[in-house]
């Protein structure tokens, strides 16, 4: 049986949801999507502790406030003068904002962007977002980048090849400023850091199929007792609980931005039976699936 398709968000469900409707904070089409102000718009797209699966790259720039965060796993937390990048197709959740939170974003379709995608998006290997944090040279750079694509979409007729390239110096100040930092992080970073970092990629890529400490431990190169030691030390959680909670959040997304039937997600997520499905959201959360898409 085919199942429906996912609704992930992206630019085209996006603009289904009539978040390009206010043209004074907001601006859509195929190909990107900008917003100058989150709060402007008075949005109820996002909302806390709900997971989002972000299909293309997204550059970010906090105006005020504050929010905590989880990207593919890892908790942030967004402050003034915070600006970064994050990678496509993303796991991303507002796990709490104040009421002052307010932040700018551009997504970015990738055959908009005239160079190799290699050279531009973030770190493919670790998949995680990359911040640039109290840092107000910076924070004011990329305000200015954002202003000058926003008056640049606006110019009549549109100039897309224009604005095309202006978004591409503002990738690549953010491929400059990264490059940067990995020269930092390298001499920082100890080797269970780093191990840290190759899991929690894996369990992003393989949660839907794979749950058993031996796959990752196998994949690592590393005997299960050694990952489950380095893993519990760095993080203060085991391997099964991380990879819970991705299945979790991957559950959340399907529940709440699909039109599958809760069968049909037990059998995406690779459970035995929806019973089982239903047993363990309810362990892990609290409610059952059909509890939490009523919320």
């Amino acid at each position: 049986m085919e199942h429906p398709k996912t609704i992930h968000l992206t630019l085209d469900f996006l603009n289904g949801t009539g978040l390009a409707a206010n043209n004074g904070y907001a601006f859509l089409n195929h190909e990107m999507g900008i917003v100058s102000s989150m709060r402007g718009m008075n949005n109820s797209l996002f909302k806390a502790g709900q997971p989002y699966r972000a299909k293309e790259v997204r550059i970010f720039h906090v105006k005020r406030g504050e929010a905590r965060t989880s990207v593919n796993l890892i908790e942030h937390r967004l402050k003034e003068h915070t600006c970064g990048i994050i990678p496509p197709n993303s796991l991303l959740e507002f796990l709490e904002f104040d009421d002052t939170f307010d932040f700018q974003v551009l997504a970015v379709d990738s055959n908009f962007i005239p160079t190799p995608q290699h050279v531009i998006l973030t770190d493919q290997y670790t998949q995680q977002p990359f911040y640039v944090n109290d840092n107000l040279e910076e924070w004011q750079r990329v305000g200015t980048y954002f202003s000058l694509i926003w008056d640049a979409i606006h110019l009549q007729p549109y100039q897309r090849e224009a604005v095309r390239y202006l978004v591409t110096s503002l990738f690549y100040h953010f491929h400059y400023l990264q490059a940067d930092c990995r020269r930092d992080e390298r001499l920082r970073s100890s080797r269970q850091e780093e191990l840290f970092r190759r899991f929690i990629t894996l369990v992003n890529e393989h949660c839907k199929t794979e749950r058993t400490t031996t796959f990752y431990a196998d994949r690592l190169c590393l005997s299960p007792r050694y990952l489950s030691t380095v893993i519990r030390d760095i993080s203060g959680r085991t391997v099964m609980e991380w990879v819970n909670q991705a299945v979790i959040l991957e559950a959340k997304v399907l529940l709440k931005h699909s039109n599958l039937l809760t069968y049909q997600i037990a059998d995406e997520l690779h459970f035995p039976n929806p019973s089982f499905f239903s047993k363990f959201f309810k362990r892990m959360t609290g409610m059952t699936p059909q509890e939490y898409q009523r919320m």
